[in-house]
């Protein structure tokens, strides 16, 4: 999932989100990457206690402000 940043001018400033198996823990993690930097390191990984089915997905909606 792309979530492109409020104040980005370029097509590609923002973040991509991706949900990962890691097999070692027996767990998924959300992994957030820079798409302006698609190769570098993750901007952050959040450890969910358990795995996510392959095939998962979900909806994205704006929030109201």
């Amino acid at each position: 999932m792309f979530v492109r940043a409020s104040d980005g001018n370029g097509e590609d400033e923002g973040w991509v989100l991706s949900v990962v198996y890691d097999a070692a823990r027996g767990a998924s993690d959300l992994v957030i990457l820079d798409a302006t930097s698609f190769a570098g390191p993750p901007v952050a990984t959040v450890h969910l206690p358990v795995r996510v089915p392959y095939g998962f997905h979900g909806s994205w909606i704006p929030s109201s402000t």
